[in-house]
């Protein structure tokens, strides 16, 4: 399912993260940009991207404020391929951006940490229903409600204060006084302005937020109303398909860097049969060099299950891991040899 066939390289503000800093830069989206689980979940469709190269020299990287970023709203844990720091070293370096083309800058960054530093703080109290607090949390409706009530990040998520289409009031203008108490209609954004058009004819004008007040939102159109349609049930089922590949693909990608035994029900997917076991233990054993050695995703995994493609792609990851001077790579070799034979492939 191609996220980005309505933004064929479309480029927009977002930020830029590495070790403990985090910079405003404008990001080229592309297809192999990946969602942020957090954000996800309270209706923020943050993405990133991993760069390659270590982004200069980062001997003296302490903190990885990435790690943090991609937490699993499942325990608040960053998974296991996002463990950086100690041994595995640091990150590499990230770009973030949003899918919808709104802005996203280091003041929502910054906002959207001490909202999960909120959420831990919380569910920890409810430990017996972690699961429970963390839906009633990571939630559209309270994290807006979190971002207006907030008084440390004034210029976070201006797309949560003042909504697209709502009506506001200027304030407070000092070089043109006679906008004061005008009315207009938010239009757009930027890092740290909200743009105003004060009518049909008239051009957008950039103001900052605290020069705004916020009259009247939008009226919300109705569940039904917004879901109708089939292309919006098509959209649908590919994003509950995607979620389901993503699903199964942390599951395997967990299994095989903490050396666990995948789950039964998921294994013909990734080519691994019950009739030949020799056979199955070198394909868990590919899969696993290319995990913990040659910086394989669940997300690359995902994508693959989502195009139906696994077979082929796991015959071009298996010559790569042969070509490799890394662990591992013995079965790979072995694996072509044979030919790939008595692999058991499923499609989901």
């Amino acid at each position: 399912y191609d996220l980005f066939k309505e933004l064929p390289g479309a480029m927009v503000l977002g930020v830029r993260v590495h070790g403990p800093d985090v910079v405003d830069v404008e990001v080229k989206l592309d297809e192999t940009f990946r969602s942020v689980p957090v954000p996800e979940k309270l209706g923020i469709p943050v993405l990133y991207k991993t760069q390659s190269g270590t982004g200069g020299d980062d001997s003296e990287i302490r903190s990885n404020v990435i790690v943090r970023f991609m937490a699993d709203t499942c325990d608040g844990l960053a998974p296991a391929e996002w463990q950086y720091g100690g041994r595995q070293g640091p990150a590499p370096p990230v770009v973030l951006a949003r899918k919808d083309q709104v802005p996203f800058s280091k003041h929502d960054f910054d906002l959207i940490l001490e909202y999960m530093d909120h959420w831990m703080e919380e569910a920890r109290e409810e430990e017996d229903h972690f699961t429970e607090a963390t839906n009633k949390i990571l939630e559209p409706k309270a994290f807006q409600r979190f971002v207006r009530e907030q008084e440390d990040f004034p210029l976070g998520f201006l797309s949560l204060q003042f909504p697209k289409h709502s009506l506001v009031e200027a304030q407070g203008l000092t070089n043109r006084p006679e906008l004061n108490g005008k009315q207009g209609t938010v239009a757009q954004y930027s890092r740290d302005r909200v743009g105003i058009q004060w009518s049909s004819e008239a051009p957008v004008m950039a103001l900052r937020p605290e020069r705004l007040r916020l009259l009247q939102e939008p009226k919300e159109e109705s569940h039904a109303k917004r879901h109708q349609g089939p292309k919006q049930t098509e959209e649908r089922r590919r994003d509950l398909e995607r979620q389901e590949a993503l699903q199964i693909s942390k599951r395997f990608h967990e299994c095989l860097f903490e050396d666990t035994f995948p789950e039964m029900g998921d294994l013909h997917l990734f080519g691994v049969g019950c009739d030949y076991k020799a056979r199955a233990t070198e394909v868990l054993a590919v899969w696993q060099g290319l995990v913990k050695h040659m910086d394989f995703g669940a997300e690359d995994i995902a994508k693959a299950l989502i195009e139906g493609n696994m077979q082929e792609r796991f015959k071009e990851w298996t010559h790569k891991l042969a070509e490799s001077r890394t662990p591992n790579s013995t079965y790979a070799k072995d694996l072509i040899s044979a030919n790939f034979a008595a692999t058991e492939w499923d499609e989901l």
